[in-house]
């Protein structure tokens, strides 16, 4: 059966009788006016082109079951004579993206279980208690670990191999997934159908007793709607009215919750700006940056070696400048000023890390939003001064964190120069690099003396 040798022999025969007998009708009609012509013929060709023959899923080499024409025939076929509804064994319909995989694997195991299978009865005359046997068989090593569509790498290319040559299931997996979904419908439709019918007893069954519980039940439902009612009034006339007078239509009671939940709403939302500039006064992420020696010289060789051309005699605008750091490079460049600009609590130590270096003459620091004190003028620029140079570190982690671009972007387009201003820097690019570490892996073979191999996989699922 799993060569084909039977089925096929007998579809080829028919098939050359169908051929013999189309040439004998072609060749009688070749003189008829009102014979098909050869354009129909084709259409008729490709029409057979598309059929699919299936075999059902519990067709064995010592019993094939004869072929169907539909999907839902084979599967039906498998139901009524072995016992076996493949359909049960799916994944759920709902889980689209593994639901074609699995149902590949699902179809194979099957199909190589059928053939391995060679029960005490299979080797007896065939009927319908080792149809029955075959099903049960089957059904239970689906249903045990051996039968799990879980498998390794080893095992899924395995079973992706169609195990029936021309398997037609293999190619109607989308036909599979409306069977499954429908399925479930007629399931649901019982279920519903059940309950239903369950419902209209119970109400042929209801006491008097049971009635008037059910308008009870009713009444005190209508009251708490009632009262949601004016509650909601309530807070709307509480959240307009700070002094929380109301309409009158409030209890003592729902005012007080009212009061509650309005006092709840007012509180003021997080504050984005707070957090992040309260962030800037811990030392540890000014630590972390001046540590990074690549970052820090950087700036300093960019900035002390285009002195003469940039720097020199011009006035420069540091922008989240943190502990002065860069400030202080310019001011080393020749700078003749420059405007240190933080709205975190670090700018006390900036002001007293300037004057220690010696350029409180040349450096001052003012804290503030740098929107705000463009706005309010509040930065120390005679009228009609421009800022030469603008230095920032506003690239963060990767160019992905930090949130400072636009507050640069506003200062360059407000304050700084036209035409011969500059930023510093004005360019950015990410180079990025694979790696494999897999010493990481390899960490969980011995925690302190502990195997925790297992944690291998969670690890790799989270990366």
């Amino acid at each position: 059966f799993y060569s084909q040798k039977p089925t096929h022999h007998l579809l080829k025969n028919q098939e050359e009788e169908a051929m013999s007998s189309r040439k004998n009708n072609d060749s009688s009609n070749k003189d008829d006016s009102w014979s098909s012509s050869d354009d129909e013929d084709d259409d008729d060709e490709d029409e057979g082109e598309d059929r699919f023959t299936f075999y059902s899923i519990c067709s064995n080499p010592a019993h094939p079951a004869p072929p169907f024409d539909t999907l839902s025939s084979a599967i039906e076929h498998d139901v009524t004579t072995y016992g076996f509804d493949f359909l049960s064994h799916l994944p759920s319909s709902s889980e689209e993206e593994g639901f074609f995989e699995a149902a590949i694997i699902l179809v194979n195991k099957c199909r190589q279980f059928v053939k391995d299978w060679n029960g005490d009865e299979a080797n007896a005359k065939w009927d319908d208690d080792v149809s029955k046997k075959l099903g049960t068989d089957l059904n239970d090593y689906l249903n045990t670990n051996k039968g799990s569509l879980d498998l390794g790498d080893e095992d899924r290319t395995k079973y992706f191999k169609p195990v029936l040559e021309d398997d037609s299931v293999l190619m109607c997996v989308d036909e599979l997934h409306d069977l499954k979904r429908e399925s479930l419908g007629d399931s649901f439709r019982a279920v519903d159908e059940a309950a239903q019918i369950g419902i209209d007893q119970s109400k042929e069954a209801n006491s008097d007793g049971e009635h008037a519980l059910v308008e009870e039940l009713k009444a005190k439902v209508s009251l708490l709607e009632a009262q949601l009612a004016r509650a909601r009034t309530c807070i709307s006339s509480l959240a307009n009215d700070e002094e929380g007078s109301s309409s009158g239509s409030c209890s003592d009671d729902e005012e007080k919750i009212t009061r509650t939940v309005t006092k709840i709403s007012n509180k003021s939302k997080p504050d984005n700006d707070t957090y992040y500039f309260s962030s800037y006064s811990n030392t540890s992420i000014h630590e972390t940056m001046l540590r990074d020696t690549v970052r820090t010289a950087g700036y300093e060789s960019a900035i002390l070696s285009n002195s003469d051309t940039l720097f020199r005699n011009k006035i420069v605008l540091d922008i989240g400048c943190g502990t002065g750091v860069l400030s202080m490079f310019c001011a080393k460049a020749g700078a003749k000023k420059v405007i240190a600009v933080d709205n975190s609590d670090i700018l006390v130590q900036a002001k007293e890390n300037v004057k220690l270096n010696g350029f409180d003459d040349v450096i001052i620091c003012v804290r503030g939003k740098i929107e705000t004190l463009i706005q309010t003028n509040g930065l120390p620029l005679e009228k009609g001064e421009t800022v030469d140079v603008l230095v920032s570190e506003w690239m963060g982690y990767a160019l992905f964190f930090e949130t400072m671009l636009p507050s640069v972007m506003v200062a360059r387009d407000a304050i700084m120069t036209p035409r011969t201003g500059t930023m510093y820097p004005n360019i950015a690019k990410v180079f990025l690099e694979g790696t494999n570490d897999k010493e990481r892996l390899a960490y969980w073979d011995n925690v302190h003396g502990l195997n925790m191999a297992p944690m291998k996989d969670r690890m790799i699922s989270e990366l």
